[in-house]
């Protein structure tokens, strides 16, 4: 599947930008960070089903889900996370499972609607940030939502709200009610679907948008200045057009280089995915150190911490 219709052009403010990023704030890249772990709480909007349905998904699922997203931003050795690159890292970032519902009640985390209770269910994927909210949401300031929502297979993997920061490419606030992310049914954790986005790796493309990453490419598009569009992090390069695929049909960076295929904030296939880079993990780590609705998780009540 091209992951193209994963772009979020109405959720991004970005501004051109060259290389000379003189207005950035300082993201520093620490060798020993400190480890943030983030509660998530998982929305699965179902039609009824019994539990361990297509849409209803079963615990053991979404367990799986979140481990190997934790897997990919820990950069777990024998996992799909693993990589040698050595412009990568271990993010020092990773994802519980909420223990504690806003009201105080204990919970594994996982929050099953049947939107026939609520509203009748649509098909397209416009307005979703504003739609999901009306179905499930949890205070963004403790919890990152992350609703699971059957859409047609192989037509949106997944979506995600950008934070408010002053990081150049995100200037402005929200502009939606809900905040998080959503992963369509079929794409969530490892599946069966037809394609090659089942592996997961949809959920770890949308929490880096969550967490303030773009696209490698910016918005870059065909004929235009190939540095005119930037992802505004200094050790990914600059690609002209979105890349898509593992291998074949790849576009060159704009320095004559092969484009990185393996980097998380690409449209690849999910087999090809496994890199953060050290640029990009500052990054993220940035948003959560000074982004309103990112740095209240570090310390959210939600989980407990060892």
């Amino acid at each position: 599947m091209k992951k193209t219709l994963l772009i979020l052009t109405a959720f991004i403010l970005l501004s051109a930008c060259t290389e000379d990023s003189d207005n950035q704030p300082d993201v520093p890249i620490i060798d020993q960070p400190t480890l943030y772990t983030l509660p998530v709480v998982v929305h699965v909007i179902h039609d009824g089903e019994d539990i361990g349905g297509s849409i209803n998904l079963a615990e053991s699922k979404i367990k799986e889900q979140i481990e190997g997203l934790n897997n990919d931003f820990r950069r777990v050795k024998g996992t799909l996370g693993e990589n040698n690159s050595p412009i990568s890292d271990d993010a020092f970032i990773q994802f519980k499972l909420a223990e504690f519902t806003p009201e105080g009640e204990m919970t594994n985390g996982i929050n099953r609607v049947n939107y026939f209770d609520v509203f009748p269910r649509v098909n397209d994927y416009v307005d979703l940030f504003d739609r999901l909210p009306k179905l499930a949401n949890w205070d963004p300031e403790k919890y990152i939502n992350i609703w699971v929502y059957a859409l047609p297979p192989n037509t949106l993997a997944g979506r995600a709200s950008f934070p408010s920061t002053d990081l150049p490419g995100l200037e402005g606030d929200l502009a939606t009610i809900g905040d998080g992310v959503m992963v369509n049914s079929f794409h969530f954790g490892f599946s069966t679907v037809d394609g090659t986005v089942n592996l997961g790796k949809t959920l770890t493309h949308e929490m880096g948008h969550f967490l303030g990453l773009l696209h490698l490419w910016g918005l870059a598009h065909e004929g235009e200045d190939c540095f005119e569009y930037d992802d505004f992090v200094q050790d990914t390069p600059f690609v002209s057009r979105s890349i898509s695929g593992c291998n074949g049909n790849i576009p060159l960076a704009c320095d004559g280089s092969v484009a990185p295929t393996n980097n998380y904030m690409n449209l690849t296939s999910d087999e090809c995915m496994s890199v953060f880079t050290k640029g990009q993990i500052a990054r993220m780590r940035y948003v959560l150190e000074n982004a309103p609705r990112r740095m209240t998780l570090r310390t959210s009540n939600a989980i407990t911490r060892e």
